[in-house]
C-alpha cells in the first residue's frame, strides 16, 4: 500500500490500484491523519482542520461519522490502519508506505551524508527524496488550517534538500549540468543568498569566471533593491575568492572528480495507475541484479500499442533511481514510430557514451568499437538502462552492458523472443488495465468527485476505451476540456459514433489511437497483414485456430505460424488455450484496413459454414438421438475442432456460444434459422441469453423470408426459454402463435410440440384442466407421428402434473414409463429430470432412502451432461429429503446452492421454490424471522412472474409463521404425508421439453 500527501492525496491498495476518496471533508480528515502518520491526533484537532478553523457543536461526534465514511470508502485493507487512540485517532504505516515519512527519512540520511562529505550517497538519497514530490503538498485537501500547519515546514525542508543535493553534485564534478537548474532557482528564489552562491561556484568551476562575477552583481542588485542590504559575508567572501582565482574553489583534482553520473530518464506519466504486479516483478529483478554478480539482468516489457509499457518503465525507474547510484540511461529507439526509421544501435551508443562523460576524441568511429567502449565504461557501475520502443533483438544487443550490476529495461511491441531465448531476458507482458485500475485512472485524471457522481457513465467509458490506457487518457483529456459536459454525454458520443477511433484522437500522432495502432500493423508481411484484416471481421470476442483458418481459407498449420507472428507483434493476444483475441479498438483498426468487398463476403461465408458444420458435429456427439430433428449439414471441407467426444463437444459449444449468437444475429438469414434448429437442445441447458438471441434472430429471418414453418419452430423455442425464466405470459403468446403457424403449414409434429409447451405454461399458471388437455393432445399427436421422444416428454409432463395434484399412483406409473422411454432413446438429460420426479414422489410417500437414491443418480447424470437446470432441481429436491430426515445443515446447503443456480440461470420460478423450501427449513429450526424473510422473497418473485402456485406456497408459509408464537412451537410439517394432497409448490418437476 502507498499513501501520499506530497501533492494530491494518494491512497493505493495492496495491488497498487488507486482508491479515490470522495468528498472534501473525508479527504481532509484522511490527509490530516496521513500527515501525522504513527502519531495520535486529537479529535478536537481533527475537527479544527476538517471545518477549517470553525468546527460546529458536537464536531467530535461528526468526525467519527466521517471516519466511518472514510473507512468504508478505502476498504478493509486500508481502514485497518486507522485506529482509535485516546484522545483521538492514529494512522499506522511504515516509512516506505508514506511519501512524507520516506521524504523526511531520506532528507535526514542525506544531510548526514553531506556532513560526512559522502557526496555520492548524499546525491543519491536527496535526489530520491525530491523525486517523491508530485506537486504542492495537500493541494486537493481544502483546509487552510491543515496547509498552514504542514506546508511551510515541508517547503523549507524541500529547499534545504535541494541545496544539499546541489552541493553534493558540485562536489561530484557535475557543475556544468547544474547551471541551468541553478539559474531557474535564482529566478524563483531571488533573495536566497546561498542559491546565488551555488550558481557562482558552478559557473566558476566550469571555467566561466566572468559569468560567475556577473551573477554576484545580479545578486547584489536584487538584495539592495528589495531589502536595502548588501550581500552577507559568505557571499562577499566567495566573490573575492573568485576575483582572486582561489585554487581551493576548483573542487577535487581532475583525477579525483567522480565520473559523470547521467540521469536521463524523462518524467514519467503523471497519471500512471495500477500495474502493481508488474512493478513488483521489476523490483524483484532489481534485487536480483544487486545480488547476482554473474550476469546482466534484462527485462523485456512487451504489450500492445498504447498499453503503457513506457509509462511502467519510467515510473519504476523514477521510483527506484536510488538503486542505481551510477546513473540512469535512456534512449527512445523508435522501433515503431511514425517516421518509420528506427534509431541505429550505433547512434544510441554514441549518445550513451557522451552522457557517461567520454570525451569526443576518445569515441571510436565504428559501431562495434563504440559498443565495446560503452561496455567498458559500464564495467563496475550500477546503472539502469532503459531502451524504449525497441524494434527487435538485433537493435538491442549492442546496447547491453557486458558485466553484472546493471539492469536493462527494454520496451517493445514485439515479443523479443530472441532476446529472451538467447540473451536470457525476462519477459514481462502487459495486458489491458483491470476495470478497477481503469476507473482509478479516470478518477486520477478527472477528480474523484466527478467520477463518483457518474459511476455508470465511467464504467461505460472504461468499456468503450477497451481499458486501453492511451484511449482512457485521450477520453479523459476530452472530458477535462469540457468540464461542464456530463460524462454520460461524452460516453454517448463515443458509443454512438460509427468511427470510434476518430473520436479517440487529440490531433497529433502520439495522441491518436488509430495512428499508434497503425505503427504496429504497417510492418507485417502480406500474409500476416491479410489475416489481421480478416480477424477484424470475426464477430466474437475471441476465436480458435480453426475459425482463423476458415476466415483466411488457409490450412491450420499455416495459420498457426501467422497467429504466432501477430501474437509476437501484440496485435492479437492469447485468450486461453489455443484461443486468440483482440481488444475492441484493435478490432476496429483491423476493420479500418481495406479489405475488398468480395474477400470480406467470402471470408464471412466460410466462417459461418465452419461454425454451422462444427456445431452440427458437436450436437450429433452430445444428442445423437435427436439427429433426425436437426437440419442436415454438409461435412466440413477441412479438419475442424476436436468435438467427437462429449467433453470436447460441450467445451467447444460453451466457448463459442457467444460467437454463434453473433453470427445468428448479424449473418445471413439462413445462418440464423439453421443455427436455431441445430443448437436448440444445447441452448435449453441454461444458456438463456444466447438462446433467446439465436431464436429471435431465427424468427426475424424466417418472417422476413416468408418461411412460416421456420418461424413457428423459432417461436416454439422462444416459448420454452421464456417458460424456463418465468415469463409465462410471453411464453403463452409465443406458443399460441407457433401452434397457429404449425397448423397452417400442416406440421403435426410441430403442433404436438407447441401443445406440449402450452401445457407447461398452463401448469405453471395453475390451469390444471387446460394443462392436462394440452399434454394429452400432444401425446396423441406424438404417437400419431411416431415420435418416441415426444411421447416420453408428454407422458413425463402428465406424471409431473399428477404428482402436483397428489395422484401418486398415476404419477409413479407415468414417470416410470417416461423413464424407460428416455433410457431406450438415450436421452440422459430427460432421464435425470424424470428421476427427480420419482425422487419427489418417494419422498412424499415417506420412502426417503429410495428418494435419496433417485435424486443422487439424477444429480450425477445432470452434472455428467452439464445440465445446470437439472442439477438445481435435483439439489432442491434432495434438500427436502434431508429436511424430512432431520439433516438440517445438509438441507440448507442444498437449498441455498439450488437457489444460486436458479438465480444464475434466470429461472425465477425455480428460485421461488428453493426460497419456499428454505423458509420451511428455517421454520422447522425455529428461525421464524429467517423463515418469513425467505417466504416474502418467494412471494415477491411469484407475483412478479404471475405464478399462482408459487404465490400460494409462499402465502401458506407466511401464515404458518405468523400463527406460531415467536420462539415456541413448531409450524406443522410442510411435506405431505402419504395419501394426503400435495402442498402447492412453486414448480413440479416436469419432463424436459423438446
Amino acid at each position: 500500500m502507498r499513501f501520499g500527501i506530497l501533492g494530491p492525496l494518494l491512497v493505493t491498495d495492496g495491488s497498487g490500484v488507486e482508491i479515490p476518496v470522495v468528498g472534501a471533508r473525508p479527504r481532509v480528515l484522511l490527509a490530516a491523519l496521513v500527515a501525522r502518520a504513527n502519531q495520535v491526533v486529537g479529535a478536537d484537532e481533527l475537527a479544527e482542520v476538517v471545518w477549517d478553523g470553525a468546527p460546529p457543536p458536537a464536531a467530535a461526534r461528526t468526525v467519527r461519522r466521517y471516519l466511518t465514511r472514510v473507512r468504508r470508502a478505502v476498504g478493509p485493507e486500508v481502514a485497518g490502519r486507522i485506529v482509535t487512540r485516546s484522545p483521538g485517532y492514529a494512522f499506522l504505516a511504515g516509512e516506505d508506505e508514506v511519501d512524507l515519512l520516506r521524504f523526511e527519512a531520506c532528507c535526514a540520511r542525506g544531510g548526514a551524508a553531506v556532513r560526512a562529505h559522502d557526496w555520492a550517497r548524499a546525491a543519491d538519497l536527496l535526489g530520491g527524496a525530491l523525486a517523491l514530490w508530485r506537486g504542492t503538498p495537500l493541494q486537493d485537501a481544502p483546509s487552510r488550517v491543515l496547509r498552514e500547519v504542514h506546508v511551510p515546514s515541508l517547503d523549507r525542508l524541500r529547499a534545504q534538500a535541494l541545496e544539499w543535493r546541489i552541493e553534493a553534485d558540485l562536489n561530484l564534478g557535475r557543475h556544468d549540468d547544474l547551471v541551468p537548474e541553478l539559474s531557474r532557482l535564482v529566478e524563483e528564489h531571488p533573495l536566497r543568498e546561498h542559491v546565488h552562491g551555488l550558481l557562482m561556484l558552478a559557473l566558476y568551476r566550469g571555467g566561466r569566471q566572468g559569468e560567475a562575477l556577473a551573477a554576484y552583481r545580479d545578486a547584489r542588485r536584487v538584495l539592495v533593491a528589495e531589502l536595502g542590504v548588501e550581500p552577507a559575508g559568505p557571499l562577499r567572501e566567495l566573490h573575492q575568492r573568485i576575483l582572486a582565482g582561489d585554487p581551493a574553489l576548483d573542487g577535487p583534482p581532475a583525477g579525483a572528480v567522480a565520473r559523470s553520473v547521467p540521469r536521463q530518464l524523462p518524467a514519467g506519466g503523471p497519471h500512471f495507475t495500477g500495474r502493481a504486479g508488474a512493478l513488483r516483478a521489476l523490483t524483484g529483478l532489481a534485487a536480483r541484479a544487486e545480488a547476482d554478480r554473474s550476469a546482466v539482468v534484462v527485462s523485456a516489457i512487451g504489450g500492445a500499442a498504447g498499453i503503457g509499457k513506457t509509462a511502467l518503465a519510467l515510473r519504476w525507474g523514477q521510483e527506484n533511481a536510488h538503486r542505481f547510484p551510477d546513473g540512469q540511461l535512456y534512449a527512445n529507439l523508435r522501433g515503431f514510430d511514425p517516421a518509420g526509421v528506427p534509431v541505429p544501435a550505433g547512434t544510441a551508443v554514441l549518445g550513451f557514451l557522451e552522457a557517461l562523460g567520454v570525451p569526443a576524441a576518445r569515441i571510436p568511429a565504428t559501431p562495434d568499437a563504440r559498443s565495446a567502449l560503452y561496455r567498458s565504461e559500464l564495467a563496475g557501475r550500477r546503472v539502469l538502462v532503459v531502451l524504449d520502443n525497441a524494434r527487435d533483438a538485433d537493435q538491442v544487443r549492442p546496447l547491453l552492458p557486458g558485466t553484472p550490476g546493471c539492469l536493462v529495461l527494454v520496451t517493445s511491441r514485439d515479443a523479443l523472443t530472441g532476446l529472451v531465448a538467447v540473451d536470457g531476458a525476462h519477459p514481462l507482458s502487459l495486458d489491458l488495465l483491470t476495470t478497477t485500475e481503469a476507473r482509478a485512472l479516470l478518477a486520477h485524471r478527472l477528480g474523484a468527485d466527478r467520477v463518483a457522481a457518474e459511476p455508470e457513465a465511467v464504467d461505460e467509458l472504461v468499456g468503450l476505451c477497451a481499458r486501453l490506457p492511451l484511449a482512457l487518457n485521450i477520453a479523459a483529456a476530452h472530458a477535462l476540456a469540457r468540464p461542464d459536459v456530463p460524462l454520460a454525454t461524452l460516453a454517448g458520443r463515443l458509443r454512438d459514433t460509427p468511427d470510434r477511433l476518430s473520436e479517440l484522437d487529440t490531433g497529433e500522432d502520439a495522441g491518436s489511437v488509430r495512428a499508434v495502432l497503425s505503427w504496429s500493423s504497417r510492418d507485417l508481411d502480406p500474409d500476416a497483414a491479410r489475416l489481421f484484416r480478416l480477424l477484424g471481421l470475426h464477430p466474437g470476442a475471441d476465436l480458435d485456430r480453426y475459425a482463423a483458418a476458415a476466415l483466411a481459407d488457409l490450412p491450420v498449420h499455416r495459420v498457426d505460424l501467422l497467429l504466432d507472428r501477430l501474437t509476437r507483434a501484440h496485435l492479437v493476444h492469447t485468450a486461453g488455450p489455443d484461443r486468440f483475441g483482440m481488444h475492441d479498438l484493435l478490432r476496429a483498426h483491423a476493420r479500418d484496413l481495406t479489405t475488398p468487398h468480395e474477400e470480406r463476403r467470402a471470408a464471412l461465408s466460410r466462417l459461418s459454414d465452419h461454425y454451422l458444420c462444427t456445431a452440427a458435429t458437436a450436437m450429433d456427439t452430445l444428442f445423437p438421438f435427436e439427429g433426425h430433428r436437426r437440419p442436415r449439414v454438409d461435412p466440413p471441407p477441412a479438419p475442424g475442432p476436436p468435438v467427437h467426444d462429449a467433453a470436447g463437444a460441450r467445451a467447444w459449444l460453451d466457448a463459442e456460444r457467444a460467437t454463434l449468437a453473433a453470427i445468428a444475429e448479424h449473418g445471413r438469414p439462413e445462418d440464423a434459422i439453421r443455427l436455431s434448429a441445430t443448437l436448440s437442445r444445447y441452448l435449453m441447458g441454461g444458456v438463456h441469453a444466447e438462446a433467446l438471441a439465436i431464436h429471435h434472430a431465427a424468427r426475424r429471418a424466417a418472417h422476413g423470408t416468408g418461411d412460416s414453418h421456420a418461424e413457428a419452430t423459432a417461436l416454439a423455442r422462444i416459448a420454452i426459454i421464456d417458460h424456463r425464466q418465468g415469463r409465462f405470459r410471453r411464453a403463452l403468446l409465443s406458443a399460441r402463435r407457433a401452434l397457429e403457424l404449425f397448423r397452417e403449414v400442416g406440421d403435426r409434429l410441430g403442433e404436438a410440440r407447441a401443445l406440449l409447451y402450452l401445457g407447461l405454461v398452463a401448469k405453471e399458471q395453475g390451469h390444471v384442466p387446460e394443462a392436462t388437455a394440452h399434454f394429452e393432445q400432444a401425446l396423441d399427436l406424438f404417437r400419431e407421428t411416431g415420435d418416441r421422444l415426444g411421447q416420453a416428454k408428454a407422458v413425463g409432463s402428465l406424471g409431473a402434473l399428477a404428482l402436483e395434484q397428489g395422484r401418486h399412483r398415476e404419477a409413479a406409473d407415468r414417470n416410470r414409463l417416461a423413464l424407460d422411454l428416455f433410457r431406450e432413446i438415450g436421452d440422459r438429460t430427460s432421464e435425470s429430470h424424470t428421476l427427480v420426479g420419482l425422487g419427489e414422489l418417494s419422498s412424499r410417500e415417506g420412502r426417503h432412502e429410495e428418494a435419496t437414491g433417485h435424486l443422487r443418480l439424477a444429480l450425477a447424470l445432470s452434472r455428467e451432461v452439464g445440465d445446470r437446470s437439472g442439477e438445481a432441481r435435483g439439489l432442491d429436491a434432495l434438500g427436502v429429503v434431508h429436511r424430512c430426515q432431520g439433516g438440517h445443515e445438509q438441507a440448507e446447503e442444498h437449498h441455498r446452492r439450488a437457489a444460486e443456480l436458479f438465480r444464475e440461470l434466470g429461472d425465477r420460478a425455480g428460485e421461488a421454490r428453493a426460497l419456499v423450501n428454505l423458509g420451511a427449513l428455517a421454520a422447522a429450526r425455529h428461525r421464524h424471522q429467517d423463515a418469513a424473510s425467505h417466504y416474502r422473497l418467494a412471494l415477491d418473485l411469484s407475483r412478479e412472474i404471475g405464478h399462482p402456485s408459487g404465490e400460494a406456497a409462499a402465502l401458506s408459509g407466511l401464515a404458518e409463521v405468523a400463527a406460531t408464537p415467536s420462539g415456541t412451537g413448531t409450524p406443522r410439517a410442510r411435506t405431505p404425508r402419504a395419501g394426503s394432497p400435495a402442498r402447492p409448490s412453486a414448480r413440479g418437476t416436469a419432463a424436459r421439453p423438446t
